[in-house]
């Protein structure tokens, strides 16, 4: 737990990372890899924490001060032209990625 709380993820607050550890699925392996004695500190955690209203969200809370809107940002991106970019040698050695080697002239 504390591995987690203070070295893993620091800026998560108890909700996300009980969020997060009741979710996460290791699809190597096929199990559950935080312990269920984390989750249970976890939620106990939580519970006394319940008072504090700032935590009590799961996700990241949006801030509706920030002065720019979704249109601003993408005015000021950049456009990049996909045919431009060189691929990675791995995809361009695998045949399954053939279709990606056809540009457009």
């Amino acid at each position: 737990m504390k591995e987690i709380t203070n070295d893993l993820c620091p800026v998560l607050s108890i909700q996300q990372l009980a969020r997060t550890s009741t979710m996460y699925w290791d699809d190597k392996y096929g199990t559950h890899t935080v312990s269920s004695e984390v989750i249970s500190s976890m939620r106990i955690m939580m519970t006394e924490d319940s008072n504090n209203a700032v935590s009590s969200s799961f996700l990241l809370d949006d801030d509706s001060s920030i002065p720019f809107s979704v249109d601003d940002i993408s005015k000021s991106m950049t456009e990049i032209e996909v045919t431009d970019v060189d691929m990675p040698p791995l995809i361009r050695e695998n045949s399954g990625f053939s279709f990606l080697h056809q540009r457009k002239d």
